[in-house]
């Protein structure tokens, strides 16, 4: 087990654009102060602090207005700080949980109620569920209509994509389906690119340090993302990643992170569509209202 901690996060956030009203940031975690919401033994790392106050800062800088709350590894099955965050912020928020196969159809429902609208299958990092259990947890959502999200090096395991297809829910990939291949080429981000096109599957634009080299991200990931903007753009999702948990260095800017979706989504009918509309139906928010 890794114990050290990672990369904090930079708390400086000066974005030169404002996101559209109503957008969603699609990816985030919180961690709490671990006396208070324990790690579980089995992790891969262990984090800095990433309180919500911190995440609240940063995402009213950036201008974004709702957001995924992703329940990370380092917890396991343990829900606590997922409950506790959705119940004090239940309008602004939704979330993608953890589920194990063991988890029963009353734990299911209270975080429905809560405001999960996933579960995250996570081959990447221990503590999360594995892909042998993805069919069993597939059957176990369906009756909710939440959709399985992917933590996967899709470059790795090409087939995935093709074997998601028939699972009978919608499919997410994480972070440009995390390739370790970073090619728009390869096989297995073809095939993830054919799900989109086919409608069955969604993709975050998020993580792109997670891809490419982080010393010229921007330019490095935007083939990937007009690999993804060729395909359906009503499929496509939009994330920080804040804290961006367990990465080498350099840590990103979050205020870069916002400014490039206006070099990435160029047209305002875009940003309206992948930042406001797309995760209203995937998450199932309310239309927004601006107050």
């Amino acid at each position: 087990m890794m114990t050290s901690e990672y990369l904090p996060f930079d708390p400086l956030v000066e974005p030169k654009h404002k996101l559209p009203a109503g957008t969603v940031d699609c990816h985030f975690h919180v961690f709490e102060d671990p006396k208070l919401y324990p790690y579980t033994a089995d992790r891969s790392y262990t984090p800095s602090l990433a309180p919500w106050a911190a995440f609240e800062a940063m995402n009213q800088a950036i201008g974004a207005d709702r957001a995924v709350l992703v329940h990370p590894s380092v917890y396991g099955h343990d829900h606590s700080t997922l409950y506790d965050t959705m119940h004090a912020h239940a309008e602004r928020l939704r979330a993608v949980a953890v589920l194990s196969v063991d988890s029963t159809d009353a734990e299911i429902e209270r975080l429905h109620l809560a405001g999960t609208r996933g579960t995250r299958v996570n081959i990447l990092f221990a503590g999360g569920s594995q892909l042998s259990d993805a069919e069993t947890l597939a059957r176990r959502i369906q009756p909710f209509g939440w959709h399985i999200q992917f933590l996967v090096d899709v470059a790795a395991k090409p087939d995935i994509p093709m074997w998601a297809a028939k699972l009978g829910v919608p499919v997410v990939f994480d972070h440009f389906g995390h390739p370790s291949k970073p090619s728009v080429d390869d096989a297995g981000f073809r095939n993830m690119c054919a799900l989109v096109k086919e409608g069955t599957a969604w993709v975050k634009l998020s993580g792109a340090y997670r891809v490419v080299d982080p010393a010229n991200q921007w330019a490095a990931i935007q083939p990937f993302v007009d690999a993804l903007l060729n395909t359906r753009t009503d499929r496509l999702v939009w994330g920080t990643d804040w804290p961006h948990p367990n990465i080498p260095a350099p840590m990103p800017n979050d205020g870069d992170i916002a400014d490039t979706v206006f070099q990435w989504l160029p047209s305002e009918a875009l940003r309206q569509q992948i930042l406001v509309k797309n995760p209203e139906q995937l998450y199932d928010f309310a239309p927004f209202v601006n107050r």
